[in-house]
């Protein structure tokens, strides 16, 4: 086979090829590179974010929960404070209740014969200043009496119903007659002892 029959290349062409596939290759490094390098920044920017609404989440839910337990503190500290309260007043009542039931068993022991007139009478007083004492107990624990007044509107939580009549110019389920005051507490305001009426038909 002779020589010319074989391919020629050119040395300059097959440089500038070579060094045309090297740019290439080269650029798409580059670019590569340059791709990876913001998809990291990215990632770092969005973890940096992820990390400060997570701390201000986690912030979040600890001043909730400060919150929370500073509120179940306080609220436990007044229900603890209200049950010694009560039972203080519960006690007070009773010591006062007890030392008027023992007065009141000395005045039943002494009850006079009904023919000395006056030492009756001074029974009976006995017995009324026992009744003062019971009643200035009640008012210094916050327990007052209340009345139902006449032509008011029957209320089952306020009146106990003992009986009925028919009234002139009444109408129905109202109170025609109190037989018995009712006792209520102030503090908090409660019925103790409903009033007991007689409801107008």
């Amino acid at each position: 086979m002779s020589d010319s029959s074989l391919p020629s290349y050119d040395p300059e062409t097959l440089d500038q090829g070579i060094r045309g596939d090297h740019t290439i290759g080269s650029s798409m490094m580059y670019r590569l590179c340059e791709e990876m390098i913001a998809l990291r920044e990215k990632n770092d920017r969005q973890h940096r974010m992820f990390e400060q609404e997570l701390r201000k989440i986690a912030q979040a839910m600890q001043g909730s929960f400060n919150s929370f337990a500073a509120d179940t503190q306080r609220a436990y500290q007044q229900l603890r404070q209200d049950i010694q309260g009560e039972k203080k007043t519960s006690l007070t009542l009773l010591n006062e209740l007890l030392e008027i039931g023992l007065d009141l068993e000395h005045v039943v022991a002494a009850r006079p014969t009904a023919v000395d007139g006056d030492a009756l009478a001074a029974w009976a007083e006995s017995i009324s200043v026992q009744m003062r004492k019971v009643q200035s107990a009640l008012l210094r624990h916050g327990i007052h009496r209340y009345d139902a007044a006449p032509g008011t509107p029957y209320n089952p939580a306020l009146h106990e119903r003992v009986g009925s009549k028919r009234v002139e110019g009444m109408d129905a389920l109202r109170v025609a007659e109190q037989i018995e005051h009712g006792l209520a507490s102030q503090q908090p305001e409660f019925v103790l002892r409903r009033a007991k009426v007689i409801v107008s038909e």
